[in-house]
């Protein structure tokens, strides 16, 4: 198969992450992104062209998106730059996270969408919080991978089969789910229709390399579903294995990340031993 422009490839390859592509002209300065101005200064540009525009974290994301795309092609020999993976590097910032509670998840449910791009965020993402899956598996799913009380898919991510049990409300939103958006536009309706929603308790946490008081809203993003979600079954004593399967996680270390231990709500029993009881 012949390889198509710079552009149309990345968009067939990655047809979510089209603000990696804004970003790309933006940085470089030119209207369409072609093969040729995949050089190591034009990397480095990029590089520090997303870096002072998003968090860090999001910048290590659209960096290594960027980075796993060039690599497939190197052998090909079509982009200037020899090494993508040298000019494409970004440290990680430890952040904190936030989960949704079930009241929260609640005013969600009860929540109007303005519009349609609403309507289809609030779908896909109680999807992702019923299910646990991936929004990648979320919008491939189909009817067929619905069978009597269960859902059965293999993730495109890891490539591994998970099945998981039908939540009641799953399918009301399965139903509703429309095109697949931008992760950006993705996390940026979320964050309005949590606002919306009066998710809006001022929280003191580390994030983005310092301590900060941010609005619950803004925290919130692709990854809080399944992190709710996760989350709430562990207080329901499930084990992480189990978590761990049902979100098709390799391994139940990353499992461990997702799970979100409240210290300062930490029940009866536990405070028992801090009051020297």
């Amino acid at each position: 198969m012949s390889i198509l422009s710079f552009e149309q490839e990345f968009i067939r390859k990655e047809p979510n992450r089209c603000q990696v592509l804004r970003f790309m002209r933006e940085a470089i300065g030119v209207d369409e992104v072609q093969w040729a101005d995949i050089t190591t200064l034009n990397l480095s540009k990029v590089r520090e062209y997303i870096c002072e525009r998003v968090a860090g974290n999001s910048a290590c994301t659209y960096l290594a998106i960027l980075k796993a795309f060039l690599v497939k092609y190197i052998d090909e020999k079509i982009y200037p730059c020899k090494n993508p993976a040298k000019e494409l590097k970004a440290k990680r910032v430890p952040s904190e996270q936030v989960v949704l509670t079930t009241e929260e998840i609640n005013l969600i449910e009860r929540y109007q969408p303005k519009t349609e791009k609403e309507k289809w965020v609030k779908a896909q993402f109680l999807c992702e919080y019923y299910c646990l899956a991936r929004s990648s598996d979320i919008q491939q799913l189909t009817p067929e991978n619905i069978q009597g009380d269960f859902i059965t898919y293999v993730s495109q991510k890891t490539h591994v089969a998970t099945t998981v049990p039908l939540h009641k409300n799953f399918i009301k939103y399965f139903k509703q789910r429309g095109k697949t958006l931008d992760r950006s536009v993705y996390n940026r309706i979320i964050k309005r229709i949590c606002m919306n929603c009066g998710i809006d308790e001022e929280i003191k946490l580390f994030y983005h390399g310092k301590m900060q008081i941010r609005k619950k809203y803004e925290l919130i993003g692709s990854h809080t579903a399944r992190r709710s979600g996760a989350t709430e079954l562990a207080k329901r004593d499930v084990p992480i294995a189990t978590i761990s399967k049902l979100m098709n996680h390799t391994n139940t270390i990353i499992t461990s990340r997702y799970i979100f231990a409240d210290t300062r709500n930490l029940g009866e029993a536990a405070m028992n031993f801090f009051n020297g009881e």
